[in-house]
């Protein structure tokens, strides 16, 4: 399994530079640069080419994701001892004006839009604020769909399958653009003012927890205000993840409890309770297991729209701001992360695999 592992984590890094480039690449394509406008106005010409040259942007494409990668120093080395490369001439006269250090030195780039503010410095403050949301509302779809599906397979074509069904339906059918909206309408502005005290505690927007964060990740503390900021978001996002792997857990324990080895166990006279938790269960959830990795990133990437919606400011915020300034660090940086964690959350599903099914081995 440990052979399986770093195998998996080395074969993800090719994965992950291809990913990067056709970013580099397509964000380049779309017409307009970073630096064409400032507000309403548009920049001077010649002040725009001083600003694309210090950011290496006149840089032929290839030679541009070869400093985002390895650094300005290391590109210009490069260069130098490829002299005969077209775009080399380019390349060495301004290589020594960029801060570029590279991605294998753990710098995502310098924003280009935020004067002063690096790419690291975002992610370091807003990625904690993404993944607590991320997290509860996670937490929230996993604690009501798994037994949702449960109840609702043990109940089959009952007045409590059906109902679990349609909410399921209900929930997978309303997106969180549209759930967002109404939940703020409903309690903070209908609710909260009918009955203040009963609803006025729940806020319109904004998070409830602020840097620092315990061990970089976690709120400091977990009170009643956190609890109160971080409901409503985490409803608009888990609630049709709920609704997905409630349909998934019971779609699966169906088809578990129809096996010969459940009716086998039935025959021995084991108590109904214990083939189901024991028997039934446990293989039943290896499809859902299955899909939770990608659910899990899901999660985290549907922030953009709850994080606009709410003013929450986490990494979708800055990301959804970056995409209308052409800011060509800030997408990259933040994909990149996405995609390391989608590689982890994918490899985390195959050591559970492991747990739940000893079948399931790797050498």
């Amino acid at each position: 399994m440990f052979a399986y592992i770093v195998r998996r984590l080395l074969w993800s890094i090719p994965v992950i530079l291809l990913l990067a480039f056709a970013i580099f690449a397509l964000m380049r394509a779309i017409p307009g640069g970073p630096f064409d406008f400032v507000g309403d106005k548009s920049l001077p010409k010649a002040v725009r080419q001083n600003l694309e040259r210090r950011h290496h942007l006149d840089w032929p494409l290839g030679w541009q994701f070869s400093s985002y990668i390895l650094g300005d120093d290391v590109t210009g080395v490069i260069c130098r001892g490829l002299y005969f490369v077209p775009g080399c001439d380019i390349v060495q006269e301004s290589a020594g004006l960029g801060v570029s250090q590279g991605l294998i030195r753990g710098d995502l780039g310098m924003a280009l839009k935020l004067r002063g503010r690096t790419v690291n410095d975002l992610v370091k403050e807003s990625f904690p604020i993404s993944f607590q949301l991320g997290m509860i509302a996670m937490t929230l779809a996993v604690l009501i769909g798994i037994p949702a599906g449960i109840i609702a397979a043990l109940k089959q074509n009952t007045w409590i399958d059906y109902s679990s069904s349609f909410v399921a339906v209900v929930g997978l059918s309303i997106p969180n653009l549209v759930l967002g909206p109404l939940l703020i309408w409903i309690f903070p502005l209908t609710l909260g003012r009918l009955y203040p005290d009963l609803f006025g505690w729940i806020p319109i927007a904004t998070w409830g927890a602020k840097p620092p964060f315990l061990l970089g990740l976690f709120p400091t503390s977990l009170g009643p205000t956190f609890w109160a900021h971080a409901l409503l978001p985490a409803i608009a996002l888990g609630t049709a993840f709920s609704a997905a792997i409630a349909r998934l857990t019971r779609a699966s324990l169906l088809q578990i409890i129809r096996e010969d080895y459940i009716r086998t166990a039935r025959a021995k006279g084991l108590h109904e309770r214990t083939v189901i938790v024991i028997h039934a269960l446990k293989n039943s959830l290896i499809p859902v297991i299955t899909v939770l990795g990608p659910l899990l990133v899901a999660v985290v990437t549907g922030t953009f729209v709850v994080e606009q919606i709410f003013g929450i400011p986490g990494m979708g915020k800055h990301f959804v701001t970056s995409i209308g300034n052409r800011d060509y660090p800030i997408i990259t940086g933040v994909t990149l992360i996405y995609a390391v964690l989608l590689v982890l959350a994918n490899l985390a599903v195959d050591i559970i695999y492991g747990w739940l099914d000893p079948r399931i081995r790797y050498d």
